[in-house]
């Protein structure tokens, strides 16, 4: 309540959520754009900057998975979500044999939190739930976000236990000649 009071432009959105045809000169604009231009990608896209998307505001952070659609295809951009994924069952598999369970606690978290935000930038893009301006991790234009995405693998790789895997864990002295 206090967001939608002070910040009026959220609730314009949720008010064009689910319908934004009917308010597509408007509230609307950029999720249509993006649904439409997504859609002319095909499987295959365009080829890399022969997209139009780029020319709607602030796409290159909020409407990546879009531009993914459009310029690189449909088949690059479930391929971008399936590497996150990926790496969620990865953390997944080293948290059962964690070192500590600080560290797994904070993989579990940090892949959570990337999962999430991956799931608002592309729910929002194709219009399944109101578009949020959160970037796609790893992907979208902003170094902010690139450096909270790096900063957030680095848990999971702290939480990965193999042989060496990381700096944390000192080798004895006749292991390493």
């Amino acid at each position: 309540m206090l967001a939608v009071r002070f910040k009026p432009y959220i609730a314009k959105r949720f008010s064009a959520w689910g319908h934004v045809w009917a308010y597509a000169s408007t509230t609307g604009y950029q999720q249509t754009r993006t649904l439409m231009y997504a859609a002319s990608g095909g499987l295959l896209g365009l080829g890399a900057g022969n997209g139009l998307l780029k020319h709607i505001s602030a796409a290159d952070t909020d409407l990546v998975f879009g531009i993914l659609c459009e310029e690189w295809g449909l088949i690059v951009a479930i391929i971008a979500v399936c590497s996150l994924v990926c790496l969620a069952i990865f953390t997944v598999r080293c948290a059962s044999v964690g070192r500590s369970s600080f560290y797994v606690i904070a993989a579990c978290a940090s892949m959570s939190m990337l999962l999430f935000q991956t799931a608002l930038n592309v729910f929002g893009s194709i219009d399944f739930l109101p578009l949020t301006g959160v970037t796609f991790p790893f992907v979208s234009n902003g170094g902010s976000s690139m450096l909270a995405s790096w900063g957030l693998l680095a848990f999971v790789k702290a939480a990965d236990t193999r042989k060496n895997a990381s700096f944390a864990i000192k080798r004895p002295k006749e292991e390493i000649q």
